[in-house]
Order: C-alpha cells, then structure tokens, then sequence
C-alpha cells in the first residue's frame, strides 16, 4: 500500500458551509503510515460528468450534502468494489433511504453522520431549559410522521406530553398550528419538507409568538428569526466529527462506525424573544453544557454568523 492515503471529497456544490467541512477536514485529518494523507475536492456535478478513474486509488470517499451523497453512490454502485464512503450533512431519513438496510451487510461500507439531532437531546433541551413547561406541540409532515412512535416514547421518558397534528402538504400547516398550540406549553419544530420548511418557518414562528407560545427550532436562522432555542450542528463540527472517523480508517479500521447523529452541538438563544414572552433563560454554554453531560456529545464555542436569509438557514442540506 502507498504511504500516500487518498480521500475523495464530494460537495454538494461549492457553498460557503460545505467549504467549511473542507476546511475542519484538512485541518483534522491527520499524516497516516509514515506518509501523509491527500485530500481531493470535486463536486457533485463533476463526479456525475467524470469516468470512473476520479475514484481509482480513493481508500476513502467523503461526501458532504444530500446532492453529494445521491451522485457518489449512483456512482460507486458501477465499481466492483467501492470504496468506503461517509456521508456528512445529510438528514437520517434522507440517508436511510438511500441506503435500506440489507442483509449483504454493503451498508457496513456506507456510514454517515446525521445533520439533525436525535429526538432524546432536542427534549432534554426542552427539560434543561423549560423544567416547568411539558406540553409539547409538534407539527409533523409525510417524512417527520415516521418520527411518531420514537417521539411519543422519548417524550414520556422525560414526563413530557406531546400534542401531534398531521398535514400532508404545506397549506395545511397553519391550520395544524391553531389545532396544536392552545394544547401546549411549546412547540418543538422538527425539519420536514412539508410541514416546517424554509418556506413555512416565518408564519409558524409569527403564528406561535402570537400565542405566546416559545418555539425550539433545529437551525441558527430559526433562533434570529424568532425561535426561542435553536439545536443544531454547524457545519464544522460536522466536518470535526468527519475528521476523526477518516483518521480511524486511514490509522488501520477496516469498517466505517455505525451511521451515528452529531456529537457535537450548537445551542443558541433568542433573548429578545425569552423577554417578550417573560421567560429567564439560563446562558447558551450553560445550556449547551448542561445538554453535553447527558449524552456522547460534546458542545464547542461556536462564533456567531452575521444576520442571514431565513431560506438558506433554515435549509436541509
């Protein structure tokens, strides 16, 4: 084997938050074998309009990004033996999709982290945050409606009472809220393509301020547009967490870990809404700290971004 290691990283497109899974990634991957491990960047379109040989010599695949994930494995399914492959920034359910579990054990090549947070932490938040507070709103879609039954169980561990409503499309989200929100101390938003999207975030946020009723949202722009707390993972964490797993792989594992949520986590506060709505919120670290103890996950200093549109902010990648 060369002393040279090979990882092939594939981006969704050239974005400023798929740059900086690149970024944490040069930095974090560490020399492997007495020789040093190379990085190669292409994006999605171009690993689509290439042939096969931009994956010859690759020991390890990188992929950052739905779009990334979908043309890397259309791709290696062509390859008599693919190389391992780790999908980062993408959402469980898109992922499990993508790749069903099969009894040939070929997902045991295929891993991932997952971009949004596993429902235990999102409620532990809720607890650490909000003790007093244990009706929970949720509004769930076509593709958060799978997250029922896991949702129900969580809740109840925690003493938590959720209060559900469906839509199957967009339109239907407004009239959910009205169904949901004189029921619950909070409203817990959950991505969804349907149900809380770029293009539903604002009026469910304005609907739920209206009702006084504080919102936990899963990404930065919902805590500047209105969400009370927001959980999420920025991008570089994502590529921290990348980082670690190839230098596992290059250092000698045979197989990818298990496909696994985001260790660590980004907590921020809006306190402008926290005083609108009387509530005394503890600090972000101390929340974020508190949430850590819990769980495998670890939470990190993270600088805070300029204002930015809610549509790219609130986006699943």
């Amino acid at each position: 084997m060369s002393n040279s290691a090979q990882v092939l990283v594939v981006l969704s497109d050239e974005s400023g938050s798929y740059q900086e899974v690149v970024e944490e990634l040069r930095a974090g991957v560490t020399p492997v074998r007495e020789g040093r491990a190379r990085i190669n960047v292409v994006t999605a379109q171009q690993l689509a309009s290439s042939d096969a040989s931009v994956l010859a010599g690759t020991e390890l695949v990188v992929t950052v990004g739905l779009s990334a994930a979908q043309a890397t494995i259309v791709r290696e399914a062509a390859l008599p033996t693919p190389p391992l492959t780790l999908c980062l920034l993408i959402p469980r359910q898109s992922y499990e999709r993508l790749v069903p579990t099969r009894a040939s054990g070929r997902e045991r090549r295929l891993s991932a982290v997952f971009i949004d947070q596993p429902l235990s932490r999102q409620l532990d938040l809720i607890r650490i945050a909000l003790p007093n507070r244990s009706r929970v709103g949720v509004i769930l879609g076509p593709s958060s409606e799978l997250l029922k039954d896991e949702l129900r169980d969580r809740a109840r561990e925690r003493g938590l009472v959720p209060k559900l409503a469906d839509v199957t499309e967009a339109s239907g989200v407004y009239a959910a809220l009205q169904k949901v929100l004189p029921e619950s101390d909070l409203l817990l938003a959950l991505p969804d393509p349907v149900a809380v999207n770029a293009s539903t975030a604002y009026g469910l946020l304005l609907t739920s301020y209206r009702a006084q009723v504080p919102v936990i949202g899963f990404s930065e722009g919902m805590a500047k547009a209105g969400a009370l707390l927001s959980l999420f993972s920025t991008a570089s964490q994502q590529g921290k967490q990348g980082a670690e797993i190839v230098n596992r792989i290059l250092a000698g594992a045979a197989e990818l870990p298990a496909p696994q949520y985001a260790k660590y986590f980004t907590v921020r506060v809006n306190f402008s809404v926290a005083r609108s709505l009387g509530l005394r919120i503890d600090e972000e670290a101390a929340l974020a700290a508190a949430l850590a103890a819990r769980a495998d996950s670890v939470v990190e200093p993270v600088p805070r971004r300029s204002a930015s549109d809610i549509r790219t902010l609130v986006r699943t990648p």
